[in-house]
């Protein structure tokens, strides 16, 4: 018998079947009802149940992640696997960061969730919530993933790229993956800022208490040739602010090394380049690593090993 733990957190999957203003409901968040529905499930899987939200997940933030992934480390002994419903606008996020979490998971951590309710005529909830806890119970299954549309996408290369479709996720710049043991961590630290560049645009204020900033550059990455960016990037390493350059692009990811306009970056400032990261795994993964270190060297290092 394979034992799955079911862990609800609301989204569109507990929202009751109306054509505006949905939120989550707790009696619709519950395993029972998400389950009632449910056919064609293996014999073998024994399925036990904990809801410790019930959110939109727009309202979903590392804080609930963490606590999670803490959530999981105390029960990893105890299931063969853990599936997760969660609002699709965060989940690409939620998925990147218990990937940091729960590094190296020998189990695996299954997400999921829907772009329909659950009681709405033709949902696609039923069919991700079971394939997450099949995807969940087969003893080959491992590492933090999402379930979605019938496809299983490695959890850091996961990004919602539909807002109108049952086809809502898609794998993006796939990341090699390499083996070692299962670690838990418990911490993620949210001093992080994001900025797009926009050409002829002014770049923003970046907070005081900022300690990493994202630059999503064009192309494979850079920053343009005038000054007020280079007095961005010399304000932000002169106070300490670790800076990741990244680009835009969806797909192919950034490479600093390419181009002038990004091989100046490298040679002038203490930078690291996010690669294929998407942002939604290059941003976890950077709050992750600030909770665990206390130099740029050792951010570095833990961001891009």
């Amino acid at each position: 018998m394979r034992k799955i733990l079911l862990i609800t957190t609301g989204g569109t999957i507990a929202c009751p079947d109306t054509d505006e203003n949905r939120t989550p409901n707790a009696f619709l968040n519950s395993a029972e009802k998400l389950l009632e529905k449910l056919e064609n499930l293996p014999e073998n899987i024994s399925i036990e149940s904990v809801s410790p939200f019930c959110r939109d997940s727009t309202n979903m933030s590392p804080k609930e992640w963490t606590e999670l992934a803490v959530l999981i480390r105390e029960q990893y002994e105890n299931y063969d696997g853990f599936v997760i419903t969660h609002g699709t606008d965060t989940l690409g996020y939620a998925a990147a960061a218990l990937s940091c979490l729960v590094k190296n998971s020998r189990k695996p951590v299954v997400l999921t969730g829907s772009m329909k309710p659950f009681s709405e005529e033709n949902s696609d909830a039923p069919d991700n919530l079971r394939n997450a806890i099949i995807f969940a119970a087969d003893e080959k299954s491992c590492g933090v993933v999402v379930a979605f549309d019938r496809k299983i996408i490695d959890g850091r290369c996961a990004v919602k790229t539909r807002t109108d479709s049952v086809c809502a996720f898609e794998s993006v710049n796939e990341i090699d993956f390499v083996g070692g043991e299962t670690q838990f961590f418990d911490r993620m630290d949210e001093r992080l800022s994001v900025i797009m560049l926009v050409p002829g645009a002014e770049p923003p204020v970046i907070p005081e208490d900022t300690r990493a900033v994202i630059v999503l550059g064009f192309g494979t990455g850079g920053l343009p040739e005038n000054e007020k960016y280079q007095k961005l990037l010399d304000e932000l390493v002169g106070r300490g602010v670790y800076v990741i350059m990244s680009t835009q692009v969806l797909r192919g990811g950034s490479n600093l090394s390419l181009y002038e306009v990004g091989e100046r970056i490298i040679n002038k400032y203490p930078v690291a380049d996010a690669g294929k990261m998407t942002v939604e795994y290059a941003s976890m993964k950077a709050m992750w690593a600030l909770a665990y270190s206390d130099n740029f060297d050792g951010f570095k290092r833990l961001f891009l090993q």
